[in-house]
């Protein structure tokens, strides 16, 4: 020890004597060591209150803090607008399969789904993504794209809406659903009958429409006329309106033709006037309907609520 062997001496005004002082050392080591404490503790005190001149980060780690809360804050937000995102998403895809059927659309499946989000149906949990906080933003960045990938797959099975909707509306514009002309007919017409002029049993691909000569004709569907005059085959004078989505229209025994070839028609507009042309007992409208090549009941295909009269004086009016 430094101070072994030595005595250190004070005078004592009480007694007039020299005392020794006892444990010298020992006593000069705690004072140097506590001076020392207080001076560190000084400074430190003094540098966390007034001015971090240490640069020890106390002001670095107090705006780490408050930066964190703040973006604890932002994070909350964000999820709680995520949440109402997904809400209106899940509304949008209820009303997409909604309308997807009403256009004659299957809903999009599951897989579908998956496909559209990246692999998984998109699934939204903000308390583990606020208890998660190293990977809060990779995981709501991950939200973000999948919530993106689904609108797009919702805008994509929007516009399939819209274009099947137009699609359909050209379709049911087209389809001969309309007698083409008043008058009485059999249901039993399309098929094998007795042929009234040769006398033995034919195949009958179309159907008879009893009218006077002289009867307005109306196109049944949309379409364009591919041939307006006679024909051979015991048709007499004929039109043969194409009306697209494999579909064809034949007027026959006419008497008058009121549109050329080419011409572009409406359900509902006069194309001919009934006659007795062709291999005919009596006046009436031979009318076939032809879908992909194949003859077809006209039947199946009638609107029988609606007569053609009706219809036209119906379409005039708008």
């Amino acid at each position: 020890m430094i101070f072994k062997n030595r005595k250190y001496f004070y005078f004592s005004e009480k007694d007039l004597t020299y005392r020794e002082v006892k444990h010298f050392g020992l006593k000069t080591i705690v004072t140097i060591l506590s001076s020392v404490v207080l001076m560190v503790s000084i400074i430190f005190s003094g540098n966390y209150i007034i001015y971090d001149f240490l640069n020890l980060g106390y002001d670095r780690i107090n705006k780490i803090v408050d930066e964190n809360k703040v973006l604890r804050s932002q994070i909350s937000s964000l999820t709680q607008r995520f949440e109402e995102f997904k809400t209106d998403i899940d509304k949008i895809n209820t009303q997409g399969d909604q309308l997807r059927l009403l256009v004659d659309l299957p809903k999009l499946d599951k897989d579908e789904l998956k496909v559209g989000v990246g692999g998984s149906i998109l699934k939204f949990d903000s308390k583990q993504i606020l208890n998660n906080s190293e990977n809060a933003l990779s995981q709501i960045n991950d939200i973000a794209d999948k919530l993106s990938r689904e609108i797009n797959q919702q805008s994509e099975s929007y516009a399939k809406v819209f274009q099947k909707y137009n699609y359909n509306q050209k379709l049911f514009a087209a389809l001969p659903a309309l007698k083409p002309m008043d008058g009485y007919h059999s249901t039993g017409g399309f098929g094998k009958r007795m042929h009234p002029i040769l006398g033995f049993f034919r195949k009958h691909e179309g159907l008879d429409i009893i009218g006077d000569v002289g009867s307005p004709v109306y196109a049944s569907g949309d379409g364009t006329v591919e041939f307006g005059g006679r024909s051979g085959g015991g048709y007499g004078i004929v039109v043969v309106i194409n009306h697209g989505f494999g579909y064809q229209t034949l007027y026959a025994h006419l008497s008058k033709v009121l549109v050329r070839s080419g011409a572009k028609v409406k359900r509902g507009d006069l194309i001919a006037k009934s006659g007795r042309t062709g291999l005919v007992s009596g006046p009436h409208l031979h009318y076939e309907v032809h879908y992909k090549g194949v003859k077809q009941n006209p039947i199946d295909y009638f609107l029988n609520d609606l007569s053609v009269s009706e219809y036209v004086r119906n379409i005039s009016k708008r």
